[in-house]
Parts: C-alpha cells; structure tokens; sequence
C-alpha cells in the first residue's frame, strides 16, 4: 500500500475551495503528503486569476506538504511518459514526480485517466 500522497493542484485548489470531501480527509489526516513545485505555479495562477491573494494558501501548503523541485531525471522520465500516457508536459512533469516518489496522485483531472496509481476526487454532493 502507498504511504505518500502526491497533491496535484486540483486536489489543492479543490481543498481551498470546500469541493471535495475526499481530499479534506486527506489534508487534515496524518498523511504524507508531496507536491511539485509546478503545482505551486499552477494554484498561484489560478488564484491570482480569481483575484484572490495565494500567498497564505500558498505558504499552508509548503508547510504541510514537502514540495518536490523539478529535476532532470524527473525531466527525461516524463517525456517517456508524456507519450505512453498521452500527458501534457505539466500533467506529465506531475504524475512522474508522484511515480518516482512512490506517490498515489491525488487528483480532479481526467487527464490522468490513463495512468496508474491516481486517486480521483469526487464531488461532494450538497
């Protein structure tokens, strides 16, 4: 069984936004969790598109999840898998940080649909 957890940034942004009671659970369990630092980029973009000041989210997540920088054997793996899984560079970049880390990717994007080892948030019904 997989200890760590890999947050991708719609697993964080839907913790931010109260959408899914899956990844509450997760986040304020005793999980270990990781994150690429591309996912930093991703939620500061988001946020800051919204209008919304990322900076205290931002710093909650560094505290609580170790954030993995980008290196270049992540790099040459995830243009392996950025072909087998038909990924985007981002979304590629992402599930390799997970799968070199021995991570389940904790994620909302169906893009992942193709790969291993991902947990998919469902929509908390209200």
């Amino acid at each position: 069984m997989i200890d760590i957890r890999c947050m991708d940034s719609s697993a964080w942004l839907g913790y931010y936004f109260a959408e899914f009671s899956q990844v509450k659970d997760i986040v304020d369990g005793e999980t270990i969790l990781i994150t690429s630092s591309l996912s930093l980029f991703e939620i500061k973009k988001k946020l800051l598109s919204l209008k919304k000041d990322p900076q205290v989210f931002l710093e909650f997540i560094k505290e609580r999840s170790e954030i993995i920088e980008t290196t270049i054997e992540i790099t040459e793996k995830a243009a392996e898998l950025a072909i087998q899984k038909k990924l985007a560079a981002m979304d590629a970049l992402i599930y390799t940080t997970a799968c070199m880390h021995d991570a389940l990717l904790i994620t909302a994007d169906s893009d992942f649909a193709h790969c291993q080892n991902v947990l998919f948030l469902i929509e908390k019904k209200n």
